[in-house]
């Protein structure tokens, strides 16, 4: 394994050199991230190899964020994501990203999709890490969490941003679960700091909602609403994901958090099985549903 003292390349291309720059550099790091179909639209993205790691940087689709107010820290939340694969591939004590690029095999099907889920959480748990060490200490003059009035105009955003990621994850164009956005929603849950403080005031009962009749905010009971979001996923796989979540809760107390093993990822890859099994029941559920009601010519 390289040893992560060893920083990874960085390049910053242009759209119109990019693809042809970026094979390169896979092929002379070794790596098994190649052929990248045409359609490259990743703002950036960290490529493994035998050789060596780097970093590939889109110069023309980082000029999206310029019209974002908070473009600076956006760039980081990449930049960061991008390190915490770095960071946690490299500290595998086994090589466990192979089953990054291998094929479907019967035994290796939950490793597989426990290691694609992994990735992606892991390297957004260690950028929102990072984010949140910014605002509670080089911007600790302005960050002050324990003054937040948990008004409806704050959570109810919260909510969405969270449902968003959720229909990601269980849309039903085809019968697949979007590992990357399921990644996306844990992390947030429970590590981004403004979110997994509004699932502790759900959990605590300081979620304000306003009352007609007396014209003031009032307080709503603790489990008035779910904080984790996950009661707005599908029936059936509600409990899954409640799973889920308890799992890598306890990974995340960990000391070495970002050090799993196969039979970790057998273990939240048989959720992710399970997800898109419960998915596939209920499209099938549906379809059966709408041909009863089709009368017969």
């Amino acid at each position: 394994m390289p040893d992560v003292d060893r920083l990874p390349e960085i390049h910053i291309f242009t759209d119109t050199i990019l693809l042809r720059e970026r094979n390169k550099i896979a092929e002379r790091l070794k790596s098994p991230q190649r052929n990248t179909a045409e359609n490259y639209d990743s703002i950036m993205e960290m490529i493994h190899g035998e050789n060596g790691d780097a970093i590939i940087i889109s110069q023309t689709k980082l000029q999206i964020l310029n019209d974002d107010p908070e473009c600076l820290r956006h760039f980081f939340l990449y930049f960061w994501h991008e390190m915490g694969h770095f960071y946690a591939i490299n500290k595998e004590k086994t090589d466990l990203h192979r089953f990054c690029n291998q094929g479907y095999y019967d035994e290796e099907d939950s490793k597989q999709e426990g290691y694609w889920f992994w990735s992606e959480f892991i390297a957004q748990v260690i950028s929102l890490h990072v984010d949140k060490l910014f605002c509670s200490i080089d911007n600790k003059e302005n960050y002050h969490p324990e003054n937040i009035k948990w008004q409806p105009d704050l959570w109810v955003s919260i909510i969405d941003s969270q449902c968003e990621l959720l229909e990601m994850v269980f849309s039903y164009f085809d019968v697949t679960i979007d590992e990357s956005a399921l990644a996306m929603f844990f992390a947030a849950m429970l590590k981004d700091d403004i979110i997994s403080r509004f699932v502790k005031a759900a959990e605590d009962g300081d979620l304000l909602t306003y009352d007609n009749d007396d014209e003031t905010f009032i307080r709503l009971e603790p489990g008035d609403v779910d904080g984790t979001c996950i009661d707005e996923a599908p029936v059936s796989c509600q409990l899954t994901l409640y799973e889920m979540r308890d799992i890598l809760i306890e990974q995340l107390a960990k000391e070495e958090f970002w050090i799993i093993d196969e039979n970790w990822l057998e273990m939240i890859g048989n959720c992710i099985v399970d997800l898109g099994n419960n998915k596939i029941s209920d499209i099938l559920k549906q379809s059966s549903e709408w041909m009863n009601e089709i009368e017969p010519f």
